[in-house]
C-alpha cells in the first residue's frame, strides 16, 4: 500500500490561456524576488504595465489612468469604487486599502485584470480588478519567520506555521505580521519627529479541509484580525522658502487614524457529476476607523475634526462551471448587503477665525444582486468565441443629518434602484499552448448614488456612468524561456460622475454630483519575462496611456482636453531576479513614471514630479536561513505622492512626500 500523495501546483500558471482580455499573473517566484518597499500590495504594481501606486489620501492606486476610488476628490461614504480588489474572493473597500492595505506576508499569488470586469466572480468593476491569493495551509509542519530592521525606526517581524490536524485531510495555518515605522515627517508645533509614525499587527488563521474520498471537494475558512495605529497620511506643507521635501508642518492637533478590521471568508468547492464544478465564496467584514484631523492643516487656527468610518459587509458568490470540452461555461450569482457610515464632528470653517461647531453623519446601505454567465466555444481548432452578460441590480438607501453652528439640524434621505445589462464578447486565436491573440469588447458600469452637502443639509441623486472598452490582446510564449504579453486598448466613458461646489456652502465640502462629463482613454501595454537560466530572470513592463476629458465643466471652469489626475502618460519598469535555494541571491527593480497631478480643479499647483525609483535586495542563503541587505529609492529621488491645494483658504499647499532612500537588514528562517 502506498501512502496518500498530495500534489500542489501554482494555479496561476494555468489561467492565462483560459482568460480573455489583458491580465498579469504573479506567482510565488515573482513575489519572492520582489524588492520590498512598503511591504504591502502596492510594491507589486511596479511589475504591472499601466499600474501605479498612489497615496493614503486619495487614489490609493491607478490602473490604465483610473484611480481605484474616484477621479474627483469629494466627501463620500466610499461605497462605490472604480476598481475591485478581492482578497481570496472577499471584496476590500477603499477605506480598507487606505488604512489597512493588504500585506505581502503569506501572499501566494496575484492577478491583475484590466478593463471592465462583469463576468467574473465578485462585484462588478468598471476599470479592472486585483485578486490576491493567500498561501494554502500545508499538511507538513512547515513554518517560516522573518525579521527586518530599517532606517526611520522601521521594523518588521512575521511568523507562519502549518499544523496537520489530520494527514492529507485537515490542516491549519497560523500567521502573524507586525510592522512599524517612525516616519520622516516633523511637526514643528509640538517638536514632534514622529508625525508619520505607524504600527500594524495582523493575525490570520486558515483552516483547510479536503475530502480524501471525493477529490476536488474542499473547504477553506480564513479568519483575520487586523489593526493599525498612527498617521498613514502624514501630509506636510510647502512652507515659506521651502518645499514639500523638507517634510515639515505646524499642526496644533495631532492627527491619528486608529483602524480595526475583522473578517471571515469561507471558500467551498466541489466536483459534481458530468464534469461540473461548484464553487462558493462567503465573506463577512467589519471595519472601524476613528480619526482626528487638523482641519486647517496649520497651527494658525484651532480647527479640528473627529471622523468615524464604519463598514459592515456581507457577500456571497456562487458559481457552477463546466471546464471540459469544446463548449465550456460558467454561470454565477453575486449578492451583497453592506452598510457604510461616515461622520465628522469638530470646530471650523466659518466665521473666521474661530469657526463654528459642526456635526454630520451619513449612512449608505447597499444591496447588490447579480446573475452572470459566460461561455467559451472552440468553433474551430484553435479559434475561440467567448462572451456573456451580467444582469446587475443595485439598491441604495442614503440618509444624513447635519448641524452647523447655531443653525437648526438638517436632514436628507434618498432611495435609488438601478438595473443594468452588461455584455461582453471576445474572439481569440490559440494556435498552441501559451500563445493567444484576441479582440474583446466590453461594457463597463459604475453605479449611481446620492451626493450630499453636509453643512447645507442638501442631497441629490446621480445616475450610473458607463464605458465601452475595446482591446486587442496577445500573450505569446516566444520560447519556453521568453514570454511576452501586449495589449492595445481604447475606452470611452460617458455620464461621468462629477462633484461641484454648492453656492452658499463650503468649497470642497458641500458638493453635489452630476453626470456631467465624458472622456476617453487609449493606450499600449507590454510585459516581458525572460528566464535566462534556472536561477536568473529578467522582467520588463512599459505602458503608454493617453487620457482626456471631453467635455468637462468643473465649478464653472472648462477642463475639456485636460488629462486624468494620477494618470502618468508613461510607466515603465525593468527587473532582475537571481534566486537560488542556497548561496548568493539578489534582485533589483527600476521603476519610472512620468509627471502627473493630483486634483482636477488645480492641475498646476498639485503637479507631481516624475519618479525614478530603484530598489534592490542582496543576500546569502544557507540551509534554512536567508540573510539580506535591501534598499528602497536608492537614487534618493524627490517626488510627491499627492498634493492638495489649500490656497482658497489662504493656506499653503500640503501633500505627501515619497519616502527617501532607506536601507534595511533582514533575515528569514524556514523549517
Amino acid at each position: 500500500m502506498l501512502s496518500p500523495l498530495v500534489v500542489t501546483a501554482d494555479k496561476l500558471a494555468l489561467r492565462p490561456d483560459a482568460q480573455t482580455g489583458s491580465s498579469t499573473q504573479l506567482g510565488p517566484n515573482q513575489l519572492a524576488g520582489l524588492p520590498s518597499d512598503r511591504g504591502g500590495y502596492q510594491d507589486i504594481l511596479a511589475l504591472v504595465a499601466g499600474a501605479q501606486a498612489g497615496n493614503p489620501s486619495t487614489g490609493v492606486f491607478s490602473l490604465r489612468g483610473l484611480n481605484q476610488d474616484n477621479l474627483f476628490g469629494n466627501v463620500t461614504t466610499g461605497a462605490n469604487s472604480q476598481i475591485a480588489v478581492l482578497d481570496d474572493g472577499a471584496p476590500l473597500s477603499t477605506a480598507t486599502l487606505r488604512y489597512l492595505p493588504p500585506t505581502l506576508w503569506q501572499l501566494g499569488g496575484v492577478e491583475v485584470l484590466r478593463g471592465p470586469q462583469s463576468l467574473s466572480h465578485g462585484p462588478n468593476s468598471l476599470g479592472g480588478a486585483i485578486l490576491f491569493h493567500r498561501r494554502e495551509p500545508g499538511f507538513a509542519r512547515h513554518g517560516r519567520a522573518m525579521t527586518e530592521r530599517a532606517e526611520a525606526g522601521g521594523f518588521r517581524a512575521s511568523l507562519a506555521q502549518d499544523v496537520s490536524l489530520r494527514p492529507g485531510e485537515l490542516a491549519l495555518n497560523f500567521s502573524y505580521h507586525h510592522a512599524k515605522t517612525d516616519g520622516e515627517e516633523f511637526n514643528r508645533f509640538y517638536n514632534d519627529r514622529r508625525l508619520g509614525a505607524n504600527s500594524r499587527e495582523e493575525l490570520r488563521a486558515t483552516l483547510l479541509w479536503q475530502s480524501t474520498s471525493q477529490p476536488g471537494t474542499r473547504v477553506r475558512l480564513a479568519l483575520v484580525h487586523d489593526r493599525a495605529r498612527g498617521n498613514p497620511a502624514a501630509n506636510v506643507a510647502e512652507i515659506a522658502k521651502g518645499d514639500l521635501f523638507q517634510r515639515e508642518v505646524s499642526l496644533n492637533t495631532r492627527p491619528s487614524y486608529p483602524a480595526n478590521r475583522n473578517a471571515a471568508t469561507l471558500n467551498v468547492s466541489a466536483k459534481l457529476p458530468r464534469s461540473l464544478q461548484l464553487a462558493s465564496t462567503t465573506s463577512a467584514q467589519q471595519l472601524a476607523i476613528k480619526g482626528m484631523t487638523d482641519l486647517d492643516a496649520s497651527s494658525r487656527l484651532n480647527w479640528y475634526a473627529r471622523n468615524i468610518k464604519d463598514e459592515l459587509r456581507f457577500t456571497e458568490d456562487l458559481t457552477l462551471a463546466l471546464r471540459r470540452g469544446a463548449l465550456q461555461w460558467v454561470i454565477g450569482g453575486y449578492a451583497e448587503k453592506s452598510t457604510y457610515t461616515i461622520s465628522y464632528q469638530g470646530v471650523g470653517l466659518a466665521p473666521l477665525p474661530l469657526g463654528s461647531p459642526f456635526a454630520n453623519r451619513a449612512t449608505e446601505t447597499v444591496r447588490i444582486g447579480a446573475l452572470y454567465g459566460r461561455g467559451d466555444w472552440e468553433f474551430h481548432p484553435g479559434f475561440h468565441l467567448n462572451g456573456g452578460a451580467r444582469l446587475n441590480r443595485e439598491d441604495r438607501d442614503f440618509g444624513m443629518t447635519a448641524t452647523f453652528g447655531p443653525f437648526p439640524a438638517r436632514a436628507g434621505s434618498s432611495r435609488k434602484t438601478e438595473n443594468d445589462l452588461l455584455p461582453q464578447a471576445a474572439v481569440a486565436w490559440q494556435p498552441a499552448p501559451g500563445r493567444t491573440l484576441g479582440l474583446q469588447i466590453a461594457r463597463g458600469y459604475r453605479g449611481g448614488g446620492t451626493g450630499y452637502a453636509p453643512t447645507l443639509g442638501l442631497t441629490r441623486d446621480f445616475t450610473a456612468e458607463y464605458a465601452w472598452d475595446t482591446e486587442v490582446f496577445a500573450r505569446w510564449a516566444v520560447t519556453p524561456a521568453l514570454r511576452v504579453a501586449a495589449a492595445l486598448f481604447q475606452s470611452r466613458l460617458t455620464d461621468q460622475q462629477v462633484p461641484s461646489n454648492v453656492p452658499g456652502g463650503f468649497a470642497g465640502i458641500d458638493t453635489l454630483v452630476d453626470n456631467a462629463a465624458a472622456s476617453r482613454r487609449s493606450g499600449l501595454e507590454l510585459e516581458t519575462e525572460w528566464r535566462v537560466g534556472p536561477a536568473l530572470t529578467f522582467t520588463g513592463a512599459v505602458s503608454w496611456v493617453e487620457t482626456e476629458f471631453r467635455p468637462l465643466v468643473l465649478n464653472g471652469v472648462d477642463r475639456a482636453g485636460q488629462n486624468f489626475p494620477n494618470a502618468p502618460r508613461w510607466l515603465a519598469s525593468a527587473g532582475l531576479n537571481y534566486q537560488r535555494p542556497t548561496g548568493w541571491f539578489g534582485s533589483a527593480l527600476l521603476a519610472y513614471s512620468s509627471t502627473s497631478y493630483s486634483q482636477v480643479n488645480s492641475p498646476r499647483l498639485t503637479e507631481l514630479e516624475a519618479r525614478r525609483l530603484l530598489s534592490a535586495r542582496f543576500g546569502y542563503a544557507w540551509k534554512n536561513i536567508r540573510g539580506y541587505l535591501s534598499g528602497t529609492n536608492l537614487l534618493d529621488a524627490r517626488y510627491a505622492l499627492f498634493r492638495n491645494d489649500n490656497t482658497m483658504l489662504g493656506l499653503p499647499v500640503t501633500g505627501k512626500a515619497g519616502a527617501s532612500c532607506t536601507l534595511s537588514i533582514g533575515c528569514e528562517v524556514f523549517w
